[in-house]
């Protein structure tokens, strides 16, 4: 080293910085159910409480759910939107097991509250008019029942039903036309007759003019 010259300083060598380590981010907590998968998971309670022998709690699980669903979503239930298939599913159960439990009362008011819902269907419109007749109700039973033929026409039951409700209202000509019209479609059950003609419907094959 030459005289006078200033010592060598060895420079450092920097590791290169380990890189920063993230915090393991937490998975996004499961969606809330839709208040549809709410309701078709209460409507399987209500079934299951039922096929087990626990009807009373079945009925009135049900009929709790459907009010929820009524208070919180009367918007999806009056359109046609998603929720309409669910709040149908909940009418038709509801109605069937409050017959069932010999509830026409109550069966009627949610047809009656729910018809938007199901207007469509023919079977209900004849549910509605069976459980009117239950009821004494004629006059809606036989509107009921002539809907339920327009949007599915040559059903016997459901001219045999009306032509009882007219003959109770004592409209003994346009019950037996009804009757005749079951008749040609195939037999009428000898109970039904009897009945109609204790109401005095004459069928036109028991009157000797014809």
């Amino acid at each position: 080293m030459a005289a006078g010259a200033a010592p060598l300083q060895a420079t450092p060598v920097q590791a290169p910085a380990a890189p920063a380590v993230q915090p393991a981010s937490a998975p996004p907590p499961p969606a809330a159910p839709s208040w549809q998968e709410a309701a078709q998971d209460a409507l399987g309670q209500a079934q299951r409480l039922w096929a087990g022998g626990a009807r009373d709690s079945a009925l009135v699980f049900l009929r709790d759910t459907l009010a929820g669903v009524e208070r919180g979503h009367a918007a999806e239930l009056a359109a046609e939107r998603s929720g309409a298939a669910i709040g149908l599913a909940l009418v038709r159960e509801l109605v069937r097991m409050e017959l069932l439990l010999g509830n026409p009362a109550p069966a009627l008011a949610v047809l009656q509250r729910h018809e938007p819902l199901w207007a469509r269907h023919a079977d209900l419109w004849a549910v509605r008019a069976n459980t009117a007749q239950r009821l004494s109700l004629h006059p809606e039973a036989v509107e009921s029942y002539r809907t339920a033929l327009r949007l599915r026409p040559g059903e016997p039951r459901w001219m045999l039903g009306a032509a009882v409700s007219l003959a109770a209202q004592g409209q003994l000509v346009p019950a037996a036309q009804w009757l005749e019209q079951a008749r040609a479609l195939g037999p009428v059950s000898p109970d039904v007759l009897s009945y109609l003609r204790q109401l005095g419907v004459t069928p036109q094959r028991d009157n000797p003019g014809n």
